[in-house]
């Protein structure tokens, strides 16, 4: 089988996987909670390494199903790099909401600040639940991995994308054996048709969700308070 083939029976596979995982559960059916889409998360992302606006969007949309097999609703904001290019960001001058995020992709320079390992692909911040913080991607370590027998760079940039995203709502110590929470991934992580197995686990999924949960009922009560 050809390499796009592989490709494309992968992202159909995984798209079959993201309808049945984000399906509402039986007990959540007639929650108002879920109704107003509890579990969404907005990710206002900072392209600091200029990625290509369709490859940007392809691993957009590569994130998107790993969350949506969560029960997860991702949503991106683009956001400017510069303050003299705020006015073309409408979108990230709304109001900060409890379930935000930052997620900026760094090109090399910005990475070398950080002091990672040269293996690493981004980081995340230990942040509380109340608190809304930021996780990173270098830009430049997910291309010198793609291609050859590893996935295209869409596809690696949003499996590096939904890790460091998956710290921010899992808190701390959130790596596991299995899914893509590994903390350290091998060529079988870089393949094509690893997607199925890049996932996160049901016990993520239902911590990931309690937490969204947890916050955005936390934001409504000081919003009710304020109110009175």
């Amino acid at each position: 089988m050809s390499r796009t083939a592989t490709f494309v029976r992968c992202l159909a596979g995984l798209a079959a996987l993201a309808a049945a995982g984000s399906s509402t559960p039986a007990w959540a059916k007639n929650s108002s909670h879920a109704e107003k889409g509890i579990w969404a998360i907005t990710l206002r992302v900072y392209d600091y390494a200029q990625v290509n606006r369709s490859t940007m969007r392809a691993a957009e949309g590569e994130a998107t199903k790993i969350f949506a097999h969560a029960g997860v609703d991702a949503r991106w904001v683009d956001c400017p790099t510069s303050r003299t290019d705020w006015d073309n960001f409408p979108n990230c001058r709304s109001a900060w909401q409890a379930n935000d995020y930052v997620l900026r992709v760094m090109p090399k320079a910005m990475a070398g600040l950080l002091g990672k390992s040269q293996d690493t692909l981004g980081s995340a911040m230990d942040c509380g639940i109340e608190l809304s913080c930021a996780a990173s991607v270098f830009y430049d370590r997910v291309m010198s991995l793609a291609g050859g027998a590893s996935a295209p760079v869409e596809i690696l940039l949003g499996r590096a994308m939904a890790h460091e995203i998956g710290h921010l709502l899992l808190g701390a110590n959130s790596h596991s054996p299995t899914g893509i929470m590994r903390a350290n991934w091998s060529d079988r992580e870089f393949r094509p048709d690893a997607c199925t197995e890049l996932l996160f686990t049901a016990e993520q999924s239902r911590r990931m969700r309690s937490r969204l949960t947890e916050q955005t009922l936390t934001r409504q009560a000081k919003a009710a308070e304020v109110g009175r």
